[in-house]
């Protein structure tokens, strides 16, 4: 499939026209989806060999969503002796989650989580530190990927872009997996009542949940961008040969093809 051009089309849930609580419900289901599938396990490896290669342990994760894979991931190098400090950013920011996620840090200590409460444009950060894209660059058409990585490069600020790979598997098998954990998941969801009686409603009763995320899958799993296409962007960038550029595939469930740039001294 890498062969393959990648089609960029609309995911629903990315629509001016969808409703911000459907948006957060979605966002919310993906989150839970992470730690099913405990992605963290696969996803954690290419930001540990960041870290290893001279990135700031100051983590700026742009793209949030409802507080994205990040601070599980941030957990699991906790767990070996690897401590970071995470920033939740987003363009449109869901500063209620954005706010449990952060209480479950005590802030000060070796990790902690933070968050930007405005509206934070990947392709025009200023917030210093690595940036972290998870499960979202795929939304980028080419022109806005690269100046997203355009950007990091004009600050010198470490990045790790990690996606799905783009496989045939992945789009006949995965939309299926996971809207299936959408439906099974649905009564376990932590949400305020009134949250929680309208995700059982959307999903059980007007299944609009499960048809958003098997829609909405299908197309990311399309979108993704391949190993060559991304070498392409790096390679036009100005001054990209100031950076070290790693782009590979974690063996896994998950599929996690990476992209990891860091400054050259």
């Amino acid at each position: 499939m890498e062969s393959l051009p990648r089609l960029d089309f609309f995911e629903l849930h990315d629509l001016d026209g969808t409703p911000p609580v459907l948006r957060t419900l979605h966002t919310e289901s993906i989150l839970t989806i992470y730690r099913l599938t405990d992605a963290a396990r696969e996803y954690s490896r290419p930001l540990a060999l960041a870290l290893r290669s001279g990135a700031d342990h100051r983590i700026v994760d742009l793209c949030s969503g409802s507080g994205g894979p990040v601070p599980l991931i941030q957990r699991r190098l906790h767990a070996s002796s690897v401590h970071t400090q995470v920033t939740l950013t987003d363009l449109v920011p869901n500063v209620p989650a954005f706010e449990r996620v952060s209480r479950r840090r005590a802030p000060g200590s070796c990790c902690s989580v933070d968050y930007v409460a405005t509206s934070v444009d990947a392709t025009d950060c200023r917030v210093e530190g690595t940036r972290t894209i998870y499960g979202a660059f795929h939304h980028f058409p080419p022109p806005l990927a690269a100046r997203i990585l355009q950007n990091a490069v004009d600050t010198r600020q470490p990045l790790v872009v990690v996606d799905t790979k783009r496989s045939w598997l992945y789009v006949l098998v995965f939309p299926f997996f996971l809207t299936l954990a959408v439906l099974l998941a649905a009564p376990f969801q932590r949400n305020p009542l009134p949250r929680y009686l309208l995700r059982l409603l959307l999903t059980y009763v007007v299944p609009v949940l499960p048809f958003m995320m098997f829609f909405d899958s299908v197309v990311s799993f399309l979108r993704m961008y391949g190993r060559a296409e991304l070498r392409r962007i790096v390679d036009g960038l100005d001054g990209t040969e100031s950076f070290t550029w790693t782009i590979g595939v974690e063996p896994g469930f998950t599929g996690a093809q990476y992209l990891i740039g860091i400054p050259r001294p």
